[in-house]
């Protein structure tokens, strides 16, 4: 055996006996790193051509490990689809792109402590089992995909304008002048800026227009919030544009709306179609901040006495409403 593989054979008892925890981001759209537990395994050292020169590469097999709901829930839609073995042939290494890339750099980290070449993942093993996706979570997945797309336009425009009423995707110069996806065709977002020194930070209203095809989005910011507000601006946006789009998906399901809306807040909040779009933005938000359900609908309640005008009893009534059929 010579004195290569005795390094690889040292460096492997180590990694065998180590889980290392990778945070990523799922895909390109990501909003936060997603932590994963992963181990690798050294299964050769294999010449590659890097910058037009060839060089030679430590050859590893990566396992992805189940870690946290999050991340189990993102690599079982994987091994899925995916298959629970990955052969990467090329420097595109597919769906685990982002994962492989921050596995390499922290694994040669390591490598070179040992006067080992830089490290090529070869084949992802995937150990999470893969789960029954049923209709309506795919649908829910879908919905989730399309409110971080919008989300993020709208924190994009909020950026570079405090003040106005504005169209997107028209005014942010691109050639598409609506949004289009599927079963969810031709619809824009009419945004309203405004500054008032009335609220502490910001205030994030929105409303669904179907007759034209509009949601409508109202931000008031603070004239002296700044940049500061960003993140408060993506955790309320991910909250009620997830709500509006409930409300797009019932109005395709051919859902029965009320011809007119109950004047009293009370009955106007535990409407059925009230209830599931308030439990689809609550349930987005959770998973945006990393905060608890039931924390999230409790101080949006009690944040926003002026929009729901209930008096303490009703409001705990709404409240175990949402609270009660949360799946």
């Amino acid at each position: 055996m010579n004195q290569e593989q005795v390094i690889i054979d040292r460096v492997n008892r180590f990694f065998e006996n180590h889980t290392f925890e990778i945070y990523y981001l799922q895909d390109g759209d990501g909003e936060y790193p997603t932590s994963t537990n992963i181990k690798v395994e050294i299964t050769g050292i294999r010449e590659y051509i890097s910058m037009g020169d060839k060089k030679d590469f430590v050859t590893l097999t990566l396992y992805v490990l189940p870690s946290s709901e999050l991340s189990d829930a993102h690599n079982s839609i994987m091994s899925g689809y995916f298959g629970r073995e990955t052969k990467i042939e090329t420097y595109d290494s597919g769906p685990y792109q982002n994962l492989v890339w921050v596995t390499q750099q922290k694994v040669d980290e390591l490598l070179k402590y040992f006067s080992l070449p830089s490290s090529m993942i070869t084949k992802v093993i995937n150990k999470v089992e893969p789960r029954k996706m049923n209709e309506s979570l795919i649908v829910e997945g879908e919905l989730d995909k399309l409110t971080k797309k919008l989300v993020k336009d709208v924190v994009l425009f909020f950026k570079h304008q405090r003040v106005g009423e504005f169209s997107l995707p028209e005014d942010m110069g691109v050639d598409d002048m609506v949004y289009t996806y599927p079963g969810f065709d031709g619809f824009t977002i009419k945004l309203n800026l405004e500054l008032s020194d009335k609220v502490d930070t910001i205030d994030v209203d929105a409303e669904l227009r179907y007759n034209d095809g509009d949601m409508n989005i109202t931000i008031i910011s603070n004239p002296k919030a700044g940049y500061s507000v960003l993140e408060e601006l993506t955790y309320e946006l991910n909250e009620v544009i997830r709500h509006e789009l409930e409300h797009v998906k019932q109005h395709d399901d051919g859902y029965n709306f009320p011809k007119n809306e109950p004047k009293n807040p009370e009955k106007y909040y535990t409407q059925q179609h009230e209830l599931e779009a308030q439990r689809a933005g609550f349930n987005k938000k959770s998973k945006t901040t990393k905060l608890d359900f039931e924390t999230l609908v409790r101080s949006w309640f009690e944040k926003n006495s002026h929009k729901h005008r209930l008096n303490p009893s009703q409001k705990e009534k709404v409240i175990q409403k949402i609270l009660n059929n949360n799946d």
